[in-house]
């Protein structure tokens, strides 16, 4: 209060006497008795220190400044009339004051700027040096006042900077280190500060004295040894002023000359200095010390700010220093204190400082790192306060490693992918806070990876084109300045997208609005980015371009509605993003969200995995015609692994429902077969009885058999590999599973989870199960019914497991079609095993049968036919099979017909001589059957009769069979075009004998056809076609094409190899066969309307090659004008982008042949 009343007093006198300045000055000198201008300068400057002090005293005090003016140098008034009111309005507002928490900080940097530019304003050495002296003597004044000896210390600081003698400056600065408390935190921050602001200009100066200090208090560790047994030593004065000497260095750094900053850190750094620092035990000691190597990090980014970049030696050991101090190994992650906390947000900055310059992390730093800091994310919410600022260091940190890190664009997104990874399991946790962390980190990363992607990398955080990068680029970019963008830029495939989307996707069904939110921006920041990447490779051209940018837009809008109403329903928003992401991904990204579905099923958010499943469901319903065999195999591991992993029955119901989505919109025969294989190994490895929550395999038994579109495929399923698969000659004893499994045995296991399937079908499929199976009724008792003879082999060589398997499914089936009678028969004589007892009990079943079901008798037998190849050792036996299979060979049913078609064929290869004839003569009538899988089987078929059939069975029926498998050739189904080719290939053996003439009319008929489908989209009519055509060259009688059959071109599947052989075969057509050109021609002109694209574009090429080639003019004058407005109308009316080219490149190629004046002419004529 006095000092205020002084201040006015004074302004009111100056005030009133301010029309004679020169007078006050000439009276202020001549009295003894008043402070001298400096001493009264250095007293108000340090009063200055308080802003909100009562009255505004420092407004008070910055009038009477401006009042004194006159006392001081020249010039000076000038300037403070300027300044000062500036000062005055900061500090005018003291309400606006207190909302800013740094208001302090930024008031005193104000004072010492403020003294800076007045002494610069003076320069008078002599006044400079008395102001000094005047600072000097104010330290008395504030012995136990730490705030305003803090200031003083930095005035005096700044004062130093100003002065060029060194021995002033050096008596000054050991003045004002005696005159410090390093005990209290302030007033050794003030010390530091001031060091170093004389070290902008005195750094060897300031160095000395600060080593000097060090060598003292190091004379006192010795005395260590002798604390643990006297009290004498005090461990927190040493803290002090360890902590005052580290943050000394660190300022001292933090302001000297970039220009002679690096040698100073090397030398200081080559000392261990640092390490001298690190027994500090008090935590103000401690976040002084890491501040202190913050500064020196600062110091060497300010640096390359100017131009001298320079990379900072033991970079690593210095995080190793930081790292030790915020407590690690001593202190855990959880119930931190909240010094503990203040220390370790600092040593999260001080780490992202040192992350932040030369030389780049190595791995291993990298990985020390973030094992160190990670854990971090599991901290309490409270205090906010404290903690958030900790977590936004950590994100800091955590997008520093991955700005500086990488050479290209493939090693900085292996970098970003290795982060995020190891972020995982935070998104993924049960705990909110954390979960908001963990996406809110992924997020910010991706922000900065994006920015780095399209502008570049700035050490300062400049977005765009910044002086400072250009710098940095060259750091980071190296000799890839001068490469294409793809060098410097990642892939797509780099970025992993698959598996990111799956594992971020969940959390936007998160139960936490602001996890939803963060979420749904992290995906569209993954996919703007992909999109703005170079393509991947085998992109094609033909895909809609527009489409994913369309997705793109559609998923920005929902995140743009997130923004602005919270109160949008979450499902709907789900639901959006679901259908976006479904569009944005390629095939490769979608099979890798798919084979990563597990966890996100397994999420321990409920409405997270629900999400999850629901997107997996969308995503197989909506593309799953995209996936491979081998897709759709991996898919269903992974599904049911979840499902096994899942222990809420109503997920786990959810997890299946998503399996039978696969198998609708996929293959459901590869999606059976995984669910029998997995079945089959917890039948050997587990007790599947006593699983806790039941057996997960049963219930996908019993959510098949319930599935109103999938029931009936896996009972057909189950009965096809009943079928196919002997029953078990041995059985390995339950648990044990050393070594490796043999095929066999792997195949009985699953033939015994079939078995359960069964079983579990006929129980639990409810009425849909129930329809199923009176469907199948006859396959179904056939297929059981062919079980029992080795089962009851085994069960009486002491094996009974198959045997009560067997029955018990056998007893559930009748059960569900309700058929008691059959029941009884079974429970009676089911286990009798005397005399062959078991063949009795299946002529019981059939008479039974026969009574209740008289019209399933046929079809059974058919199914029976599978007996046929283990007939051979009884004649009788064998020949009253034959003849049942021929007499239904012709039934109405074409399950029977093909069954008794597929029995014949397996007669014994002993006893299929005699019967050949009359089996060729079944086959030709069945090429032509009206139902596509009766042909499909007699083809088969016939592909395994020719292996063992006499020429003298054949020759009769060769022009037959030729001429259905021709027509059998351009079937839309690619396995009946492909055994048709390879079928017709296998007629070449017998087309040298009396039928040659006729045969050979039926290759050059069917030559077209092969030619143009060496290149079809499917891989084994491509085969089947390679290997015919090397059958039937010999029969072509074509010299010279030896050679052109071996060749590489034929087996190769580039379009480039294919029309090289193409037209290397028209050569050989031409010149060899020039009477079969006009065939070749009509055949191939016919197929420019073959329902193939790619079939359409061969036709064209060939056609092309046959007349360009030609210089028959017979050849020319029929088909010269129809070509040339054929190619002319496709070009023009085609759809399909590979025929226009075809069109456009057969065009090209007939204008620039040897007959170009005759197609010019042409040309003219169609105009």
């Amino acid at each position: 209060m006095l000092l205020l009343k002084v201040c006015r007093c004074i302004s009111e006198l100056c005030r009133n006497r301010s029309s004679n300045s020169n007078s006050m000055v000439s009276e202020y000198k001549a009295r003894a008795d008043v402070p001298s201008p400096e001493e009264l300068f250095a007293r108000l400057v340090v009063l200055l220190h308080d802003p909100l002090s009562m009255e505004q005293l420092a407004t008070q005090i910055l009038t009477v400044l401006c009042y004194l003016a006159p006392l001081f140098p020249k010039n000076i008034n000038l300037f403070w009339q300027d300044e000062i009111p500036k000062m005055k309005a900061y500090v005018s507002d003291t309400d606006d004051l207190k909302l800013d928490p740094s208001y302090q900080e930024t008031w005193d940097d104000m004072i010492i700027n403020f003294l800076a530019e007045s002494l610069d304003v003076i320069q008078d050495t002599d006044w400079v040096i008395s102001l000094g002296n005047a600072f000097t003597y104010q330290y008395e004044l504030y012995t136990s006042d730490n705030e305003h000896s803090a200031l003083l210390h930095r005035c005096l600081g700044m004062l130093l900077q100003k002065v060029d003698d060194r021995a002033y400056v050096r008596n000054k600065i050991d003045w004002m280190y005696k005159q410090a408390s390093t005990t209290n935190p302030a007033n050794r921050l003030g010390l530091a500060k001031a060091m170093g602001l004389v070290a902008a200009s005195h750094l060897d100066t300031v160095l000395e004295k600060l080593k000097d200090i060090l060598d003292n208090v190091g004379l006192s560790i010795f005395q260590r040894l002798f604390s643990f047994f006297s009290d004498n030593y005090r461990t927190e004065e040493s803290d002090d002023i360890h902590a005052a000497l580290a943050l000394m260095y660190g300022y001292a750094a933090r302001y000297a000359p970039s220009t002679v900053i690096e040698a100073r850190i090397d030398a200081l750094l080559g000392t261990n200095m640092l390490s001298r620092l690190l027994h500090v035990r008090h935590p103000t000691a401690k976040q002084a010390v890491i501040t202190a190597i913050d500064l020196l990090g600062g110091a060497v980014i300010n640096a390359a700010e100017s131009g001298a970049s320079f990379p900072l030696k033991k970079r690593d050991q210095m995080l190793d220093y930081i790292l030790t101090l915020m407590g690690r190994d001593d202190d855990g992650f959880v119930d931190s204190s909240l010094e503990l906390l203040h220390t370790q947000a600092l040593a999260l900055s001080a780490c992202t400082t040192l992350v932040s310059v030369e030389p780049k992390l190595t791995i291993e730093t990298r990985n020390y790192i973030m094992k160190a800091t990670l854990g971090f994310f599991t901290l309490p919410n409270e205090p906010v306060d404290v903690v958030n600022p900790l977590i936004d260091n950590l994100i800091t940190l955590l997008c520093a490693i991955l700005l500086t890190s990488g050479e290209d664009g493939r090693s900085r997104a292996e970098q970003l992918l290795h982060i995020m990874r190891h972020i995982d399991q935070y998104v993924s946790s049960s705990v909110e806070h954390q979960r908001k962390r963990g996406c809110l980190a992924v997020y910010e990363m991706l922000l900065k990876f994006r920015m780095l992607c399209i502008s570049g990398y700035c050490a300062l955080g400049c977005h765009g084109s910044c002086i400072h990068r250009k710098q940095t680029d060259r750091t980071l970019h190296g000799t890839f300045s001068n490469l294409p963008s793809a060098f410097v830029l990642p892939s797509r495939e780099a970025l992993c997208l698959g598996e990111r989307v799956i594992k971020y996707l969940p959390r936007c069904a998160d139960t936490n609005s602001e996890v939803r939110k963060v979420s749904a921006q992290i995906l569209d920041q993954l996919f703007s980015l992909a999109l703005s990447l170079p393509k991947p490779a085998g992109f094609s051209g033909t895909v809609d371009i527009e489409l994913p940018y369309s997705a793109l837009s559609s998923l920005e809008d929902v995140i743009a509605i997130l923004r602005s109403d919270a109160s949008i329903d979450p499902s709907e928003v789900f639901n959006r993003i679901v259908s976006s992401i479904c569009l944005l991904l390629t095939k490769d990204e979608l099979v890798a969200t798919l084979q990563g579905c597990p966890a996100a099923i397994c999420d321990k958010i409920k409405p997270s995995a629900e999400g999850a499943i629901q997107a997996i469901i969308e995503f197989v319903t909506r593309r799953g015609k995209e996936l491979g065999e081998t897709d759709v195999s991996r898919t269903t591991q992974s599904l049911l692994s979840a499902v096994v992993h899942v222990t809420e029955k109503h997920l786990r119901l959810e997890a299946l429902g998503a399996i039978a989505s696969l198998a609708e919109s996929t293959s459901s025969s590869i999606v059976f077969d995984e669910i029998l294989a997995t079945a089959g190994k917890d039948v050997v490895t587990k007790d599947i009885s006593r699983l806790r929550g039941g057996w997960p395999m049963q219930d996908a038994f019993y959510a098949f058999s319930q599935h109103t579109v999938l029931s009936f495929q896996f009972l057909e399923h189950l009965i096809s590999f009943l079928n196919q698969t002997p029953v078990a000659k041995c059985d390995l004893e339950k648990g044990d599973n050393s070594g490796h499994l043999a095929d066999g045995q792997i195949e009985d296991d699953i033939l015994q989870a079939a078995m359960i399937a069964l079983t579990a079908f006929f129980r639990g499929g409810g009425k849909v199960g129930k329809k199923a199976v009176e469907q199948s009724y006859a396959s179904v008792v056939a297929a059981l019914t062919l079980q029992f003879g080795s089962c009851h082999g085994l069960a009486s060589s002491g094996q009974h497991e198959p045997l009560r398997a067997l029955l018990t499914a056998f007893q559930a089936f009748c059960e569900c079609v309700g058929d008691l009678e059959m029941g009884k028969i079974l429970a009676r004589d089911g286990e009798q095993n005397e005399k062959e007892r078991w063949i009795n009990l299946i002529g019981e079943l059939a008479g039974s049968i026969s009574i209740k079901r008289p019209k399933e008798v046929r079809t059974i037998s058919a199914a029976l036919s599978e007996f046929v190849p283990y007939s051979g050792g009884f004649d009788s036996l064998l020949e009253q099979m034959v003849e049942a299979l021929c007499r239904h060979v012709s039934d109405e049913s074409p399950t029977v017909r093909r069954l008794c078609l597929r029995g014949l064929v397996q007669i014994p290869s002993l006893h299929i001589y005699q019967h050949t004839i009359q089996i060729l003569g079944m086959i030709v009538a069945l090429l032509d059957d009206l139902d596509e899988s009766v042909q499909l089987t007699a083809v088969s078929c016939l592909l395994m009769i020719l292996e063992s059939s006499p020429d003298d069975a054949v020759e009769p029926v060769l022009l037959n069979l030729s001429v259905r498998l021709r027509n059998l050739q351009i079937s839309m189904d690619v396995k009946m075009r492909a055994d048709a080719f390879a079928a017709f290939g296998a007629l070449g053996k017998y087309g040298g004998g009396a039928q040659r003439e006729i045969f050979l009319e039926q290759i050059h008929a069917a030559i077209p056809r092969l030619v143009l489908h060496l290149h079809d989209d499917d891989l084994s009519v491509r085969q089947a076609c390679r290997n015919t055509l090397k059958r039937l060259a010999p029969l072509m009688e074509m010299e010279e094409s030896t050679a052109l059959f071996n060749s590489h071109r034929l087996t190769s599947d580039h379009r480039s190899d294919y029309q090289d052989f193409v037209r290397d075969l028209t050569k050989q057509f031409i010149q060899h066969l020039p009477s079969r050109i006009d065939t070749y021609m009509a055949s191939t002109i016919q197929a420019f309307d073959a329902p193939w694209p790619i079939i359409q574009a061969n036709a064209i090429y060939l056609v092309s090659c046959l007349v360009s080639l030609s210089d028959d003019q017979r050849i020319l004058s029929l088909y010269q004008t129809q070509v040339f407005g054929m190619l002319m109308g496709k070009m023009s009316r085609s759809p399909d982008a590979t025929v226009r080219a075809a069109c456009s490149s057969a065009l090209g190629l007939l204008l620039k042949s040897t007959n170009s004046l005759l197609w010019r002419t042409a040309r003219q004529d169609l105009k």
